[in-house]
């Protein structure tokens, strides 16, 4: 019994400094300024070939956001690695091509789809709510696709911590009172 007691303990501190070292994000492109291409950093994460403009991003955060043209594509990662969640975007479609297209993909096989013929285009623009979306939480990376004419801005890609302390404390808690319970149990 003192093993499975140790293994719980152990189980349970891995569990916990895991969700120590989990991080929020927000990927906002401020202060980013005008850039055609390249890779673009902020809050630990990072989006390889992305155009950064200041120029139809109405979206909260202001401007400037991030841009795609038809048939370009950006993959945002975790800077060094590692899994991480988005919990939320905003987007808008400009113009109304045939049709125009974005697509977001995760590494686990999700995808979303948003098309100016069903969402709409010019408006002011989208959020995009992920947190029941199993297949973009604890992902790699995201793929962010245009395609079908016109183009798309993104902003204010929220990544939330994984695991609030508080909780990971709480599952200790009960995984420790169900071990006491059993203990108790089988001497009787």
């Amino acid at each position: 019994m003192k093993h499975v007691v140790k293994a719980a303990l152990l189980a349970a501190t891995m569990v916990l400094s895991g969700a120590a070292t989990s991080f929020a994000a927000t990927v906002d492109f401020t202060g980013a300024g005008n850039q055609n291409g390249g890779s673009y950093t902020e809050d630990g994460l990072i989006f390889n070939d992305i155009r950064i403009v200041d120029g139809r991003c109405d979206s909260v955060s202001g401007r400037p956001c991030g841009a795609l043209n038809d048939n370009e594509t950006s993959t945002l990662t975790q800077v060094g690695g590692g899994t991480f969640s988005l919990s939320s975007f905003w987007y808008q479609l400009l113009g109304n091509g045939d049709p125009n297209t974005l697509t977001v993909t995760s590494d686990l096989g999700g995808l979303l789809t948003f098309a100016a013929n069903v969402v709409g285009f010019n408006d002011g623009g989208h959020v995009v709510d992920l947190t029941g979306l199993v297949l973009f939480q604890n992902v790699t990376s995201l793929t962010f696709s245009k395609t079908g004419g016109g183009n798309v801005r993104i902003d204010d890609l929220v990544s939330p911590s994984a695991v609030p302390l508080p909780a990971g404390g709480l599952l200790l808690l009960g995984g420790l009172s169900a071990l006491a319970a059993f203990r108790r149990r089988k001497q009787a």
